[in-house]
C-alpha cells in the first residue's frame, strides 16, 4: 500500500518538477548575520526572534530549509501567494535582502511541536507515512520525509503548528494558495477534514534536530 500511494506521488511531484523550476534569486546564498537584523526589523512581531512563533496558526521557520523560504517570500511579495499581513511586510524587502532572512531562519534551532490532540497520532502517522491509496492520497512522508525533514523543493514539516497546518491544507483544497502549480491542491482535496486535523497533529509531533539541505 506505502509504495502505491508513493509512486502516485512520484508521479505528481514530477509534473510539478516539469512545470516549476526554482527562481535564480532561490540559488541566492544568504547571511544569517546579516538576516538577524533585517528580521528584527520586519519579522519578530509574529514569528519571533528564533523563529519558533508561540502564535496560533502561525508558521515555524526555525530549520526551514532556506530556498524554501526565498520563494514562499518572493511568491507572497509578488502575488503568487496571497496574505494581506505577509504581502505588507514583505514588499518592503528587496531582492538582497530576502535570501539574509531566509537564512538566519533556516539556521535557528527548532523546537518540538505542540500536539493538541494525541489521540490522532495514531492515525495521522498511517496517512503520513502511507497514505490512503483508496482515495489516492499519497503518503506525505514522500516528499517531506520520513521523519518531516523537506528538500530544497519541499517544506521541512516536523514540529508545525496544528493550526497553521490545518489552515494550509484548508486553502489548498479551495483553491485559494496555487504557489506549488497544483501538486498540493490535489492532495488535499481528497483528504477529509478528519484525516487533515490527524496529519496535523501527526507533523506536530515529529522533531527533526539536525537538517540539511539536499
Amino acid at each position: 500500500m506505502r509504495l502505491l500511494a508513493i509512486q502516485s506521488l512520484v508521479v505528481l511531484a514530477g509534473c510539478v518538477g516539469i512545470l516549476w523550476a526554482p527562481h535564480p534569486l532561490a540559488q541566492t546564498k544568504g547571511d544569517p548575520e546579516i538576516g538577524a537584523g533585517i528580521a528584527a526589523r520586519v519579522c519578530v512581531a509574529c514569528h519571533a526572534d528564533d523563529g519558533t512563533s508561540p502564535m496560533p496558526n502561525t508558521p515555524r521557520l526555525a530549520s526551514q530549509h532556506a530556498t524554501y523560504l526565498v520563494k514562499q517570500m518572493k511568491d507572497y511579495r509578488e502575488g503568487r501567494r496571497t496574505s494581506e499581513v505577509m504581502g505588507n511586510f514583505v514588499a518592503a524587502l528587496t531582492d538582497e535582502e530576502i535570501p539574509h532572512v531566509a537564512a538566519y531562519y533556516a539556521a535557528r534551532e527548532a523546537i518540538p511541536g505542540v500536539v493538541t490532540d494525541p489521540a490522532l497520532l495514531a492515525p495521522g502517522r498511517a496517512l503520513y507515512d502511507d497514505g490512503n491509496p483508496g482515495s489516492g492520497i499519497p503518503a506525505c512522508s514522500g516528499c517531506h520525509g520520513d521523519e518531516g525533514e523537506g528538500t530544497r523543493r519541499f517544506p521541512r514539516l516536523a514540529g508545525q503548528d496544528v493550526g497553521y497546518t490545518v489552515e494550509q491544507m484548508r486553502r489548498y483544497a479551495a483553491g485559494e494558495r496555487t504557489n506549488d502549480r497544483g501538486l498540493m491542491q490535489t492532495v488535499a482535496d481528497r483528504m477529509s477534514e478528519a484525516e487533515t486535523l490527524a496529519v496535523a497533529q501527526y507533523i506536530a509531533s515529529l522533531m527533526v534536530l539536525e537538517t540539511e539541505e539536499e
